[in-house]
């Protein structure tokens, strides 16, 4: 487009806003002036101040379109007005005042015979709150008439309850309230939160009490339920389809195409709610499927979506190719607010920790986390999870086990990790309690399990290995806990591992740039000894020093993306690089064990 034709494009769109900016302009401190001079119906203090006010405000004008120009207030959609154009308009308002003032005071100046140097004071604030009003409203009643507009020619829309009052349900409303082809008119929310009776939402009545649905519907003449909350428990999303099934209401499931978060939507989330045919395309290949079922059985694992479409119920689902496949990583946490916010920033599983036994004894004086969750935290946080995995580490074998791995498993765990085991009998008994009902993890932490890992790995049933580098240290009498790493121990395990064809971690990770041996190197190890899980450390976010959960998930957003870009580095990462890294861990290891043992012996 040439500039000719840029010109001419803004003269048709933005004159008529342009010139009723210039006519609010003026108005808003001409109104300001007559509110100011007219006390009890009679003009005081002389006209002079009209004069003047005609004298300057020409100047005032031009420079106050040149200023809402640099806002960019002109060229905009303002059938979509919002609130981020609220406050630019705000912004330009309040520079305007400033150049309001500065103008008078300079013109005024320097007309002859002035018997005052400036307006009087009460003119400006109230020109300015009258400016405001006026320029606000130029760009917002064309989104009220549109938005009246479409209500209006909605009377034969069929009638909606939107389920849920948080973002998705936020960002549900405004796409049927905008789309005007939408043919729907949402006539109540629905929490199944607590709420205020009598509530309402951009003027929508909110109801609640799960009990109450179908007498909800009647009421409201719902035709259609559309559930809209992420994180709404399993058990209430049943409840409201069953209702919903009873009273032949058509239901339809956005929860999760509406999650708005860094981690993107999965593959496992779209194909849990397909229904029909599934074609994939990943690296260059394409799949077809005859359904979602069968699509999660040829891509398992983590798989996020680039693009979707859909052509007479066929989806046509691109995937993102990663050059490498990001670390599996686990948060332990019994909150579920923390929970939730893990998730949302790609924490791939919550960690549940029901390990008590021998733990306190055998940790003694180390700063480690030492956990005191509950079944009862499996119950709260495993219906909140759409994406990430609930993992539950149970105590080492002892003669409760099998009861304790039934009510685990009851309560909903996706895996059981297995710690502190010696014998390759312990590990057979606890394969035999599991029977397949949930994924099985072993934590190798003891020199015991060293030494019998190789007639473990022959065993059925296990579906991965970890390292754990902390009690591991101690049953072989280290003095640091990545000493295992650097001698050779821990790339000896991993190559058992992988021989046998069972995945494989170890260890816990910092944040970037912190822990005693910096992340950054851990993260090579991993990647060189091709490791694919890793625990996030606690000072990759610690809950017990950090309480609000705004500053918790600033935290998570911040480290989570650090440490995503840093993995996505590895891919150019050349050999000789992962090489230098290994000989600079065990030099590091060194002369930190080196440190804590001469700190030790001096009684410090």
């Amino acid at each position: 487009m040439s500039k000719l034709d840029r010109l001419k494009h803004f003269l048709r769109f933005n004159l008529w806003i342009v010139l009723l900016d210039m006519v609010a302009f003026c108005l808003s401190y001409l109104a300001a002036l007559y509110i100011r001079m007219y006390v009890n119906g009679v003009w005081r203090f002389g006209a002079y101040y009209q004069d003047y006010f005609w004298s300057y405000i020409p100047y005032y004008i031009i420079a106050s379109v040149i200023v809402f120009g640099a806002f960019r207030l002109y060229g905009g959609m303002w059938q979509y007005a919002g609130l981020h154009d609220l406050n630019r308009i705000i912004s330009a308002n309040l520079v305007t005042v400033v150049l309001h003032y500065g103008i008078s005071v300079l013109v005024i100046s320097t007309l002859p015979d002035a018997s005052s140097t400036r307006m009087p004071i009460a003119y400006y604030p109230i020109g300015a709150v009258i400016q405001l009003l006026l320029t606000t409203l130029l760009r917002f009643i064309n989104r009220y008439y549109q938005e009246e507009k479409r209500r209006f020619s909605r009377k034969n829309a069929i009638n909606v309850m939107v389920v849920g009052t948080g973002e998705t349900s936020r960002i549900v409303r405004r796409q049927l309230e905008d789309d005007p082809n939408s043919g729907a008119r949402i006539v109540c929310i629905f929490s199944y939160k607590a709420y205020e009776p009598g509530a309402l939402i951009n003027g929508i009545p909110v109801v609640g009490n799960l009990e109450q649905l179908t007498n909800h519907i009647e009421r409201f003449k719902v035709q259609r339920v559309i559930l809209a909350d992420s994180i709404m428990p399993m058990s209430i999303r049943e409840k409201v389809i069953s209702t919903c099934g009873v009273a032949n209401i058509e239901v339809q499931n956005l929860s999760g195409f509406l999650r708005y978060d860094n981690s993107g939507l999965s593959l496992r989330q779209l194909m849990e709610c397909v229904d029909g045919k599934v074609t994939i395309f990943r690296d260059g290949k394409v799949t077809a499927f005859d359904n979602g079922e069968q699509a999660l059985m040829a891509f398992p694992g983590r798989n996020d979506i680039k693009t979707v479409s859909i052509e007479d119920d066929h989806f046509f689902v691109e995937l993102i190719s990663y050059k490498v496949n990001p670390l599996i990583v686990f948060y332990i946490t019994n909150r579920p607010d923390v929970a939730l916010v893990a998730e949302k920033y790609g924490v791939d599983r919550i960690w549940i920790d029901l390990e008590t036994r021998g733990k306190e004894a055998r940790q003694r004086n180390m700063n480690t986390v030492k956990s005191h969750h509950t079944v009862e935290d499996i119950k709260k946080i495993k219906p909140l999870l759409t994406k990430a995995e609930l993992m539950v580490r149970v105590n080492p074998w002892y003669e409760n086990s099998w009861t304790e791995i039934d009510q685990v498993i009851e309560a909903g765990a996706d895996i059981i990790m297995l710690p502190y085991w010696k014998t390759p009998a312990e590990v057979q008994l606890f394969l035999s309690a599991v029977k397949g009902r949930c994924k099985t993890s072993l934590l190798l932490e003891t020199k015991e399990a060293v030494e019998c890992v190789d007639q473990v790995l022959k065993m059925k049933g296990i579906d991965e290995i970890h390292i754990g580098l902390n009690d591991l240290h101690l049953s072989y009498g280290m003095s640091f806990m990545f000493e295992p790493l650097a001698n050779g121990l821990v790339e000896e395990l991993c190559k058992k591992f992988k021989t046998a064809g069972i995945p494989y971690g170890f260890g816990g990770i910092a944040k970037l740039g912190d822990g005693m041996l910096p992340a950054e190197k851990i993260i090579m190890e991993h990647y060189r000894l091709g490791s694919t899980r890793a625990i996030l450390s606690r000072s990759f976010c610690d809950t017990s020093k950090i309480t609000d959960i705004e500053e918790i998930e600033s935290v998570f957003r911040e480290n989570m993306e650090s440490l995503r870009e840093y993995e996505i580095s590895m891919a150019d990462m050349s050999q000789e690089k992962f090489v230098r890294n290994k000989v600079e861990v065990e030099k590091a290891v060194d002369e930190i064990a080196e440190r804590i043992y001469q700190a030790r012996s001096a009684g410090l």
